[in-house]
């Protein structure tokens, strides 16, 4: 159950176009509480992108929004209680605004799990009607909601869910906007979607790119409630209809009066505007290179010029091609407009792609295709036990070849499969009864083999770098040989095996610094029993730095 996502297609009911939605001499304040949620509690995966997805749209809120920072309160993976205890600020901050004489709007947005009818927030919940309780009993004139969770729909079913075709608000002018509406990014027994390689829900990436400008097909430099709603809607059925959880339909629930047809964003606004002109054609993606945030995506046509809202900062536009990629930084630190160019972009390999936050595919299912990795190491291996082993086990280098297969039936299963050797010289001490304490000079080496199956957890959205954690059980053969040198050895005996199956754990640290490799600190632990004269309980500790390169 990943999600995917709704956003703004109604938020023209007055976001962006107070003079059409409001009464003209009204001033409209705007207000926000955006909630996150990755974790939906033990029997749940946990989500990836729930928090960059309201990043997103905070950012697109403000930029061509007309929402200040300052009011858009947010929370990432607070329980039910903070949730709570923010909308009763955000009815505070509302009704301070009405005793000024404001018209007000709020905008309320969840991206997290739910199930059942209820938001799962960590380990605690809250009932989907709480939700829609709280935003009809507002005092805020319009109250906007939009829920990105599987089975999202459930909310628009109380006044008759819809499954959401083209469509466009229109009311009579005459009237001020007031009323509610709730968004859905899928019906209530659908799966909303989120994808690795857009770092973010299908739904939220597409209308964020429509709001920044690729949905204005009239090419007037606005973006409409109609526009926008049909870029979104259209190019999500698309890039969800090929994956494993099929097509997504986002629902929605209205009673809204007010002004006609209206304008969500004019990205003439924008401190920089990015045009692609009319004899462009291709798919085109833009990365905020400073956050590494994927920013939008524009699908160029020929035979009219398309155009993307930025905030000042520095961007890399790409263009995937066959068998290479067009890339070129934009540098947007003075307002103004930069004209993409094909001709002056780099020709650059998939491999040294620098804009890493940019996607490959943007179609690709929640459920990533295999992926494969090899890698060599070396590191330590300890054997521990309850006794003085006498050098049973000395402490051994080991070297390490490792492969792995990712996204096994789960987009974070991994199966990894390990060869190790080592070998070092060594000094056995026996006991020799009346001769005392005896050592033998020896070669001690080993060959073991090991399979493990990893649960990998990115910690992209925490530490906000390509750091990735991994852990699972593992099954290992080991091999022993001592090999006894010299003219110490004992009398008939030249070498010694011993072999054994033990089961364990694998733990590592991924960091990757390039697209096609990472580095990886390991460690495992394994149970010895070692039954060679009497049995003895043993432990073995391993530790690696390896080099991997992803396939």
């Amino acid at each position: 159950m990943t999600r995917a996502l709704p956003l703004l297609f109604t938020i023209g009911a007055l976001l962006l176009a107070p003079g059409e939605v409001l009464a003209a001499t009204a001033h409209v304040q705007r207000f926000a509480l955006l909630i996150a949620a990755h974790d939906g509690g033990k029997e749940l995966p946990r989500l990836r992108y729930a928090g960059r997805d309201a990043t997103r749209l905070a950012d697109v809120l403000v930029d061509v929004g007309g929402f200040e920072r300052a009011d858009i309160l947010s929370v990432v993976d607070g329980d039910a209680s903070v949730v709570l205890d923010l909308f009763d600020e955000l009815e505070q901050r509302v009704q301070q605004a009405k005793a000024r004489g404001d018209d007000v709007v709020v905008v309320a947005y969840y991206s997290g799990h739910a199930q059942d009818g209820r938001l799962r927030l960590g380990q605690t919940t809250l009932e989907m009607s709480e939700l829609r309780r709280r935003l009809e009993t507002s005092s805020a004139d319009v109250r906007l909601g939009f829920l990105d969770s599987c089975g999202a729909g459930a909310i628009t079913q109380g006044k008759g869910a819809t499954l959401a075709a083209p469509f466009v608000v229109r009311v009579d002018e005459d009237l001020s906007a007031k009323g509610q509406v709730i968004i859905a990014s899928s019906s209530s027994d659908e799966v909303s979607q989120e994808s690795d390689d857009i770092q973010g829900s299908f739904f939220t990436h597409y209308l964020a790119s429509g709001l920044r400008g690729d949905a204005d097909r009239s090419r007037d430099g606005r973006v409409t409630l109609d526009e926008a709603y049909a870029y979104a809607y259209g190019r999500t059925v698309a890039a969800t209809s090929a994956t494993r959880a099929g097509a997504q339909h986002p629902t929605y629930a209205f009673e809204l009066k007010g002004a006609g047809d209206v304008v969500l964003t004019n990205p003439g606004d924008a401190f920089v505007t990015v045009e692609f002109p009319e004899v462009l054609e291709g798919r085109y993606f833009v990365v905020d290179l400073e956050r590494q945030l994927f920013v939008a995506e524009v699908e160029k046509q020929k035979g009219g010029a398309s155009r993307i809202a930025l905030p000042k900062g520095q961007y890399a536009v790409k263009k995937r091609l066959d068998s290479h990629l067009l890339i070129t930084r934009v540098q947007g630190l003075q307002k103004g407009t930069i004209v993409i160019d094909d001709a002056t972009m780099e020709r650059v390999a998939f491999n040294n792609d620098y804009a890493k936050g940019t996607p490959i595919s943007v179609s690709a299912s929640l459920d990533r295709e295999i992926g494969f990795s090899l890698a060599g190491g070396v590191g330590l291996q300890q054997v521990l036990g309850p006794v003085d082993d006498g050098g049973l086990f000395p402490t051994m280098p080991l070297f390490v070849l490792d492969a792995r297969a990712h996204h096994l039936l789960r987009s974070q299963l991994t199966l990894d499969v390990d060869l190790g050797f080592g070998s070092v010289q060594a000094v056995r001490t026996v006991d020799g009864g009346a001769l005392g304490s005896v050592d033998f000079s020896v070669q001690a080496s080993e060959v073991q083999g090991g399979v493990a199956v990893l649960w990998e957890q990115p910690l992209r959205e925490l530490l906000g770098s390509d750091v990735v954690v991994g852990a699972g059980p593992r099954m290992a053969g080991l091999f022993f040989v001592h090999e006894f040198n010299g003219a110490t050895r004992p009398q008939g005996l030249t070498q010694q095996s011993y072999l054994t199956f033990t089961p364990g754990i694998a733990a590592f640290v991924a960091w990757s610094p390039w697209d096609f490799a990472h580095l990886e600190v390991s460690a495992r632990a394994q149970y010895l029993a070692y039954n060679v004269d009497e049995l003895r309980h043993m432990a073995v500790l391993e530790g690696f730095a390896s080099v991997w390169l992803d396939l």
